[in-house]
């Protein structure tokens, strides 16, 4: 593995544990079942992806990069407490935001990684892009369905 592609391996970790507390903060909102269910869901898949993305480098023997505690925290907390005094319409609108730029990375990840020959690697990644294109369009569809 090259370091371009080492630092992709741990830009996904970091970005899929982010989703992770991102939505974790959501839950602690809201009161609506549903809504809920949805995030709790949505959080199962992304933990899923960053194990996968953390057992990749540890099998290659590189160090997972750490999540700071208090800075982790403080960035989950943030943007939790920002959108729950905003509404779920623009928790939404921030979780399509995120999951564009999740979107956006996994194409460019897939296609690099087409070119250093690793299929079953790309297969996971599409796998990945797929739930994080399905998570744009629940969040699109609820946002839509209420508006406040």
């Amino acid at each position: 593995m090259d370091d371009k592609f080492i630092s992709r391996l741990k830009e996904f970790y970091k970005l899929e544990k982010f989703q992770v507390a991102f939505y974790e903060s959501q839950i602690s909102t809201s009161t609506n079942e549903y809504y809920i269910k949805a995030f709790e869901k949505m959080i199962e898949i992304e933990k899923g992806h960053a194990d996968f993305f953390a057992q990749v480098l540890d099998k290659a023997n590189i160090e997972v990069p750490t999540i700071t505690g208090s800075v982790f925290k403080l960035a989950g907390g943030f943007i939790g407490d920002m959108v729950g005094l905003t509404g779920a319409s623009n928790t939404c609108k921030l979780g399509v935001a995120l999951e564009n730029k999740a979107i956006e990375a996994y194409r460019t990840f897939i296609t690099e990684s087409k070119d250093k020959h690793y299929s079953e690697l790309r297969n996971t990644l599409m796998d990945y892009l797929l739930d994080e294109e399905f998570h744009t369009l629940w969040l699109k569809d609820y946002m839509k369905k209420h508006p406040n």
